[in-house]
Formats: structure tokens, C-alpha cells, sequence
């Protein structure tokens, strides 16, 4: 099955082209990589393939539909490995997944396991208590994986910096 198809896609920000006719196909259980250098496209096609922006022309679909800027529907869907740590250092690990569970649409019980299903995934349930802001940065770095996963998406985007 299909999960994510760019075709042709062009992407311009004023004169710069940082998607020139840009085409690729991610089947259900493939790993797709995208690797170039600095200012190559990585980012801009993640973020156009998410909703995130807009194309200038070409066709994306997602799980079979045409995927448009803010299809809430769609980015249920998805979950996201930032480069960065982006959680939030006040909140414990538990309450991070929460709330980023939440933002999924994920509620009560069901959250309740998947925080519990994710932390253990992670390595975490011992810490599940502590904020990360005392964490190792690997720690951070898993529970950052954790946000992404906890609400079990379709489709998962991760940004690593090769350097």
C-alpha cells in the first residue's frame, strides 16, 4: 500500500527552487531517506509531504488523499522526530506523552496505555516521573522519540543532522 507520494513537486521561496520537480513513493513498511547537503530540499519536502507548506505545483497524497496545507485529519496520521529536543522541561516524561498524546486526540484510557506502551518502548518507565531537564541527552533525545510514537502514527517523519 501506498502510505505517502510526491509527484512532480515544485517549490519556490521568491527566486530560490527548493523543490524542483521532486517525485518519490514511500510504500507501507519502507524507509525512505533523504540525504543532500545544506539548503538541498530535505526539510522543505518533509514539510510540504506533512501540510506544513504549500506547493507551487505537483500533486502530494497521503494515505491515498491529496494532502493540503492544515488537513487536520491528515496529520493525526503522523508524528514527527525533530532535530531538536522538543519537549518541555517542567513537565515530567509522563506528562510530556500526555500531553502530546492529546494533541493527537488520544484521551483516557487509551492514553493512559500508550503513555505506559511508550515509555517502556523507550526505556524510560523509571523515569517516567522526572522531568527531562534532568535527563542525559540521550534520555532527552528518547523521550523526544516517545512524543513522536505516542499516539501510534501511520507515518513517521525523524530529522537527523549528518554532520
Amino acid at each position: 500500500m501506498t502510505v505517502a507520494n510526491m509527484k512532480d513537486v515544485i517549490k519556490r521561496f521568491g527566486n530560490v527552487q527548493a523543490l524542483d520537480h521532486v517525485s518519490f513513493e514511500i510504500q507501507e513498511g519502507e524507509v525512505l531517506g533523504l540525504l543532500g547537503p545544506n539548503g538541498a530540499g530535505k526539510t522543505t519536502a518533509i514539510r510540504a509531504l506533512a501540510g506544513l507548506i504549500g506547493s507551487d505545483s505537483g500533486e502530494i497524497m497521503l494515505f491515498g488523499e491529496k494532502q493540503e496545507v492544515n488537513n487536520i485529519r491528515l496529520k493525526q496520521h503522523l508524528g514527527l522526530i525533530t532535530q531538536e529536543v522538543t519537549v518541555f522541561e517542567e513537565l515530567t516524561a509522563e506528562e510530556n506523552l500526555r500531553f502530546f498524546g492529546g494533541l493527537y486526540g488520544v484521551k483516557g484510557d487509551k492514553l493512559r496505555q500508550r503513555v505506559k506502551e511508550t515509555l517502556e518502548f523507550v526505556g524510560l518507565s523509571e523515569h517516567s516521573k522526572k522531568a527531562p531537564g534532568k535527563f542525559s541527552g540521550g534520555m532527552q533525545r528518547r523521550l523526544n522519540i516517545a512524543c513522536a510514537l505516542v499516539h501510534s502514527p501511520k507515518l513517521l517523519f525523524g530529522a537527523v543532522d549528518a554532520s
